[in-house]
């Protein structure tokens, strides 16, 4: 039986997770999915057990010890040390499969991004962006700048299968 189950809250949106320093690449994963994940290299135990019960987070880990010292907040044991298969374990422990939103969240900074028009951003944009890319998003955050290019089409292909 999952840890977590939708029927535990009231909707899905509020799933939300924490990653510890082991699990950096899986983050970007889940954020590339559309789901609400915070990283950061610099996290200590202490700190990933406060946030994580401060904001209803699960905590992600490889580290037993760290869910040891968790009792007051809700863990999952990353058991694979490749990112696929983590994604893969994440999603069936969590049923997160049909609540993914491919490309709704910055990979960065974990940011929901914004359409953006083209003209706002064209001085941006290498001329080749600017001449075959019409659809763009931006990240409030990090004002990173996305859009569906080749890069897109790679992840997608790649993430694919794993869902």
């Amino acid at each position: 039986m999952p840890a977590w189950s939708i029927q535990n809250h009231e909707s899905f949106m509020e799933m939300k997770f924490i990653l510890d320093v082991h699990l950096g690449r899986l983050a970007k994963y889940l954020r590339l999915c559309g789901f609400d994940s915070l990283f950061s290299a610099f996290y200590d135990d202490r700190e990933i057990i406060e946030v994580a019960i401060m904001e209803s987070r699960v905590i992600l880990t490889r580290d037993r010890l760290l869910l040891k010292s968790a009792t007051m907040a809700t863990g999952y044991l990353v058991k694979s040390q490749y990112h696929e298969e983590q994604l893969r374990e994440v999603f069936e422990e969590f049923g997160l499969k049909q609540h993914v939103k491919l490309f709704s969240r910055c990979i960065a900074c974990n940011t929901l991004l914004e359409e953006v028009r083209k003209e706002d951003i064209a001085d941006r944009l290498l001329a080749d962006t600017r001449a075959y890319y019409d659809r763009f998003r931006r990240c409030p955050g990090c004002d990173r700048i996305y859009w569906e290019g080749s890069h897109y089409d790679n992840m997608k292909k790649s993430l694919l299968p794993l869902l």
